[in-house]
């Protein structure tokens, strides 16, 4: 029982910090609630993973990215591809795309693309119903004819009873069916909808993530006929959503977790939400928990008491940051965020779809433990350009979003002329408190640091951070020099016109 352990231990952290004691390694030994079973990087290890989906019925996983990949993991410590590097033959398009949503109907897997501003969207299934006549142990899958419609995008998408239930965006619901001769046809479309991305459906109901347009319910008895029952704003952008019983899970964005009740389809109404440091991006459901891919982490949480959710844990993954040319391509860096988009969930076993490759993970939900959250931006701390003998401090908050107390037992900053207070602090279950990283100027040359934070998190002892001062070339504080910018529609943009002005500077990337 680790309960009463974490209880006994908080008054005897508090002495330890009030007399400056060493702590000990049995006085901080917490566990984390999530243990990796497995990274499957076997084959291809940039796969740039959008969604990825478990089946109880044969206990497969399947995975859409770069490639779509089907995965046995009967034994998710010892995971291994049934099928994987696959690619879809699309008309008008030479690139042979991945997938970005998917769902399954027996032996069909079916799967989308939005497209983008070079590819066309598009919607196919494949067939993995046979073997590799070389490998009993693979698959052969066989894709089936693509669906394109003029001015359609295709988004996630579910399939029940024969119908394949897909959101297209501004244009609604629509509902298709897959012919004797394994083409995809469309058989209704449900109006009314602002922004369709994501479906579930349940017996003769359908439940959208509307993007803005929160929740909405549909009516899908009569296939050629569905009718909107109801809505309710969840905040953010809805983009995903699972259904358990009278209660259906969305992943709302910036708006975090919603839970709403379900009961009354013509009048749904939000239950509760729950706030989280990155954007909800997709959600699974298992035996009273939550999983939420958020962009940043994955994350867990028990939901049998829909108005309370409890947070159990979350996992950070990380990669190095590769640069391959300039003058910091051999530089030491921290670890960069490796960004998770897909999760699914079995019993007690977390599939987490990240950037990457996919990771497995067990759930032990007793478990208590600190968990640290910085901010992003703290991965390279920029002071700008710093006039000799002046100096400049930059504030970090620090959250422990975990269920136990956290202790930074020191902050450290190793080169350059950087210092960082305090060195030494507590931090209760979700609360939040700020390091003053600072950095004083001895000359023009630039300057180099790394921050490292040792802490009582299981799942990352150790955090670092790098550190700059007066560094080469644009930064903080620098004029930005003229730049010019050929536009979509053939017009040009230049840095000069927006002098004075605010500019919201975005990077977009098209997959």
């Amino acid at each position: 029982m680790r309960k009463p352990f974490w209880i006994a231990t908080i008054p005897i952290l508090s002495v330890l910090l009030q007399t400056g004691d060493p702590i000990t390694e049995a006085q901080q030994n917490y566990l984390s609630p999530l243990v990796r079973l497995q990274r499957l990087d076997e084959g291809r290890t940039h796969l740039h993973t959008d969604q990825v989906r478990y089946r109880e019925s044969d206990s497969r996983l399947f995975l859409c990215s770069y490639t779509f990949a089907v995965i046995d993991a009967k034994d998710p410590a010892r995971m291994r591809y049934l099928a994987d590097g696959l690619t879809h033959t699309i008309p008008n398009d030479r690139r042979r795309p991945g997938c970005i949503n998917l769902a399954w109907d027996g032996d069909i897997v079916y799967t989308t693309h939005r497209g983008n501003i070079d590819n066309p969207a598009f919607l196919t299934a494949w067939d993995i119903s046979k073997s590799d006549a070389a490998n009993p142990q693979r698959l052969a899958p066989v894709q089936l004819p693509a669906l394109q419609e003029p001015g359609v995008t295709y988004e996630g998408l579910d399939a029940s009873a024969g119908f394949i239930y897909v959101g297209l965006r501004a244009n609604g619901l629509g509902i298709y069916r897959r012919t004797p001769e394994n083409r995809i046809e469309r058989v209704g479309t449900a109006a009314g909808l602002t922004d369709a991305v994501g479906v579930a459906v349940q017996g003769t109901t359908a439940f959208v993530a509307d993007g803005m347009g929160g929740l909405a319910i549909v009516n899908v008895a009569d296939p050629a006929a569905p009718k909107l029952l109801g809505k309710t704003a969840t905040g953010g952008q809805a983009r995903s959503v699972v259904v358990d019983g009278a209660v259906a899970y969305v992943a709302a964005g910036s708006a975090g977790l919603v839970l709403v009740d379900v009961k009354n389809p013509a009048a749904p109404r939000v239950i509760s939400r729950v706030t989280m440091p990155g954007t909800a991006v997709r959600v699974a459901y298992s035996r009273g928990r939550a999983f939420v891919a958020a962009w940043n982490d994955a994350r867990v949480y028990d939901v049998t008491n829909a108005s309370r959710p409890r947070f159990i844990g979350a996992v950070r993954l990380e990669e190095e940051a590769r640069f391959d040319t300039g003058e910091n391509a051999n530089a030491a860096r921290p670890m960069v965020t490796a960004r998770t988009l897909g999760i699914a969930a079995h019993n007690d076993v977390m599939f987490v779809g990240n950037w990457w490759v996919p990771y497995s993970y067990r759930l032990y939900p007793e478990r208590v433990a600190p968990n640290m959250v910085l901010p992003e931006a703290a991965s390279l701390i920029d002071f700008g350009a710093v006039p000799v003998g002046q100096s400049n401090t930059i504030p970090i908050e620090i959250t422990n979003q975990g269920t136990a107390p956290l202790l930074i037992e020191q902050n450290s900053v190793e080169g350059g002329s950087f210092s960082v207070s305090p060195s030494r602090v507590q931090i209760g279950p979700g609360r939040s408190t700020t390091l003053s990283v600072t950095y004083r100027s001895r000359g023009q040359a630039s300057e180099a640091g790394v921050l490292r934070i040792r802490s009582n998190d299981p799942a990352a002892p150790v955090r670092t951070a790098r550190l700059a001062g007066n560094r080469p070339g644009l930064g903080v504080g620098k004029p930005l020099p003229e730049t010019v910018v050929q536009l979509l529609d053939g017009s040009e943009w230049r840095s000069s016109t927006a002098q004075n002005k605010v500019q919201l500077l975005a990077y977009f990337a098209t997959f």
